[in-house]
C-alpha cells in the first residue's frame, strides 16, 4: 500500500510541491535573515535560545539527538548528499565559487591567499633546491 501511494502521480505532485515550497522557504530565509526572526516565529525562536542557554541538561540532550540524527542521515542518504552537492558545485562558474568562498570564509581569505602563496613558494623553493643539490 505504501509503495502504491508513493507511486501514485498525485502524491508525487504533492511531495514536490511541499519541497519546493520548502526550498523556497529556505532560500528566503537565507537571503534575509533578519526576516526570518520576525513575528511569532522569531519570538519562538528567541524563546528556545534562551532556555537552552539557562538549561545546560536540555542543551546537552538536544545536542545529543541532534548528532545522533545526522550521523544517521550521513549513514543513510551520505552517497547521495555527496552527489547532489558535487553536481551542484559543478555546475558553477569560477564567479559562482569565489562569491561563495569569499561569502562563506569572509575577511579571513585574505590571509588564507597570503598564507597559501607563502606556503607554496617555500614548497615550490624546497623543491628546486633538491633538484639544484641532487
Amino acid at each position: 500500500m505504501k509503495v502504491e501511494l508513493i507511486a501514485n502521480p498525485a502524491m508525487q505532485r504533492w511531495m514536490d510541491g511541499l519541497w519546493e515550497s520548502a526550498r523556497a522557504g529556505l532560500l528566503r530565509i537565507a537571503r534575509d535573515p533578519e526576516g526570518a526572526m520576525q513575528g511569532q516565529i522569531g519570538d519562538l525562536l528567541r524563546q528556545l535560545g534562551q532556555t537552552l542557554t539557562s538549561d545546560p541538561r536540555l542543551a546537552r540532550t538536544i545536542n545529543r539527538f541532534v548528532r545522533r540524527t545526522v550521523v544517521g542521515i550521513a549513514a543513510d542518504y551520505g552517497e547521495g548528499i555527496v552527489a547532489l552537492v558535487s553536481q551542484t558545485v559543478r555546475g558553477w562558474d569560477t564567479r559562482t565559487i569565489t562569491s561563495r568562498l569569499e561569502n562563506a570564509v569572509g575577511r579571513y581569505l585574505q590571509y588564507i591567499r597570503i598564507n597559501g602563496t607563502l606556503v607554496g613558494g617555500l614548497v615550490g623553493l624546497v623543491i628546486h633546491s633538491v633538484d639544484v643539490l641532487l
